[in-house]
């Protein structure tokens, strides 16, 4: 399995913890990237027929899963968790491990908390993980860049949205290309 080949249908998208408090205390200058690059990955997932799956920390406190989210994931189902790592909820990992495929694209707060850890129990668990790098956030840049390098370093590919949608598409022309291509303009 080799870590820098990406195909939509051994794909699945874990969207983790993109909920509105703790939205609002990510990093100012990067938010609006953030959201805009998370609905690409969202949008590029739905083409492509991909499985995603969502996770929410703790909603009772850190509020739910932001609306410009939302309007796009529609009526999946978003698992609440405590555990920072994805992989340590066992409905999560069931759902994950019931899709079948092995490669994971992750897009969520915080890069260097509940992506980090979940990201290293993916690699652990033989999962190849992709980190959309422009697609995950932090407090603070310093964190954020941190928790990509060591990352890369541990196994995962680290690649931004535009990189990996058109990974995903393989080539113009298509009716894919055509819809996701109007998202980079």
């Amino acid at each position: 399995m080799n870590r820098y080949c990406i195909r939509p249908e051994e794909s699945m998208l874990l969207v983790i913890d993109i909920q509105q408090r703790l939205f609002n205390a990510m990093e100012k200058d990067f938010r609006d990237v953030f959201v805009r690059n998370s609905g690409i990955m969202l949008n590029v997932a739905k083409a492509f027929d991909m499985p995603i799956v969502v996770s929410e920390q703790y909603p009772q406190g850190l509020g739910s899963t932001i609306d410009e989210i939302l309007d796009i994931v529609e009526d999946l189902p978003r698992f609440e968790k405590l555990f920072f790592s994805c992989m340590r909820d066992r409905l999560i990992r069931e759902q994950l491990s019931e899709k079948s495929r092995k490669t994971v694209v992750v897009i969520g707060i915080e890069a260097h908390v509940c992506v980090y850890q979940t990201v290293i129990d993916l690699l652990m668990e033989g999962y190849r993980a992709v980190v959309v790098s422009d697609a995950v956030c932090s407090r603070r840049g310093h964190d954020r860049s941190t928790a990509l390098s060591a990352l890369n370093e541990a196994g995962a590919l680290v690649c931004s949205t535009e990189t990996l949608a058109f990974m995903l598409m393989q080539k113009a022309g298509t009716p894919i290309f055509k819809k996701l291509s109007l998202l980079f303009r």
